[in-house]
């Protein structure tokens, strides 16, 4: 789907339809997401959509989380690159208290050795110009080796999880393969870039601030004062009793839940988790309940595509940006992950909505089916007197 045609449905449900009571709203959610696994669509696919303002309270699943196994409500999955704004909370919760200063350089917290030769323009003496705030915003000047492209033919790390899934790697395998395949990207503070590099740099600083593993920082700091008892670290981690297995996932066609290569899913990623737990994150983020909304909303305009803004971890979607036509439409901040999963609220409406399609694929596709089919339909809840 072009953006054109997102700006098509999107007026086709602003000036042609009226008012949705909430359940009448639920059930045409229900449908849209049923119809994203129609012809070549997703495997499964959650939503939620929740709102006290609107009197809605809903989750709606479709498909399979694995075969034979429905997908449900409660089912946790892959949490992908949402994982970058829990680690971005954490590290901000830490600044606040003064424990670390966003204006750091990465080689204060981080020995130059384990640094030593990742592509920058300047070299390793420019790593002490790489800030926390620039791993944060992605201004480091360093390549992106999760997706980015190789400067001699090498896959990159999402190739290599899909081509060696035996293959385990350890945060040095990362930083070693960064430094044998890839090239510069720019230097500290220059152009936006994302990458995942960045925040497997930012849980290093985290462990160097705490001497605590960056998972139990996000745990102490975000994940247990919020009572997300549903979300957890996959790979280093148990899964919290008596929840549902993992729905599968899957890289283009490859089903990677399991393998032992998702190890390389580190800081940038990593987290497992549910919607519920997703919304109430992502109120916290809106309300400042761990740290003032503001430090996040460092914006560099435009940097995911015209009209999504990236900050400290947190995006901005501006639908007027993306397509003129959709300048109605509310703006939202939150997440996306590159399996297609997604949170966010909208504060027009005091409105989260949260969930997964589990696949590649679905990287770009889900914001579209944010933008065409349910935000439409958010803006139309009417609740009842």
């Amino acid at each position: 789907m072009s953006w054109r045609m997102i700006a098509v449905i999107a007026l086709t449900y602003t000036t042609g339809c009226g008012a949705l009571s909430p359940s009448d709203a639920g059930k045409e959610l229900q449908r849209k997401l049923n119809g994203q696994l129609e012809g070549d669509g997703a495997r499964h696919a959650v939503l939620l959509v929740s709102s006290p303002k609107l009197e809605m309270n809903e989750v709606c699943v479709a498909g399979e989380r694995a075969p034979n196994e429905p997908m449900t409500a409660q089912t946790p999955f892959l949490s992908a690159s949402i994982g970058k704004l829990f680690v971005a909370t954490a590290t901000l919760a830490l600044a606040r208290r003064g424990e670390l200063s966003l204006s750091d350089p990465i080689t204060r917290w981080v020995e130059r050795d384990a640094l030593s030769g990742l592509p920058i323009d300047g070299g390793d003496s420019s790593l002490d110009g790489v800030t926390i705030a620039h791993l944060l915003g992605h201004r480091s000047g360093l390549p992106d080796y999760f997706v980015g492209e190789t400067r001699d033919g090498a896959p990159n790390i999402l190739d290599r999880i899909v081509e060696h899934p035996d293959e385990t790697w350890s945060r040095q395998d990362l930083l070693d393969y960064a430094t044998a395949h890839f090239a510069p990207a720019g230097s500290p503070g220059g152009q936006f870039l994302y990458s995942d590099l960045n925040y497997d740099l930012v849980g290093m600083a985290l462990e160097g601030v705490t001497g605590r593993p960056y998972t139990q920082v996000v745990r102490d700091e975000v994940l247990e004062p919020l009572g997300l008892g549903s979300t957890w670290y996959h790979d280093v981690e148990p899964a919290p009793p008596g929840l549902e297995p993992l729905a599968h996932a899957w890289v283009e066609q490859t089903q990677v839940v399991g393998l032992a290569s998702l190890s390389a899913d580190q800081a940038g990623g990593g987290l497992a988790t549910t919607t519920r737990d997703l919304e109430v994150f992502i109120r916290a983020v809106a309300s400042g309940q761990l740290v003032a909304r503001a430090e996040f909303e460092r914006f560099t305009i435009d940097a995911i595509i015209p009209g999504i803004d990236y900050g400290l971890g947190l995006w901005r979607i501006r639908p007027g940006g993306v397509f003129w036509l959709l300048d109605g439409m509310p703006e939202m901040i939150g997440v996306s992950g590159a399996l297609g999963s997604y949170v966010y609220y909208i504060e027009a409406h005091d409105a989260v909505v949260a969930g997964t399609f589990d696949q590649s694929t679905w990287a770009e596709r889900h914001i579209e089916f944010l933008l065409s089919e349910v935000i439409p339909i958010v803006t139309r809840i009417s609740p009842a007197e």
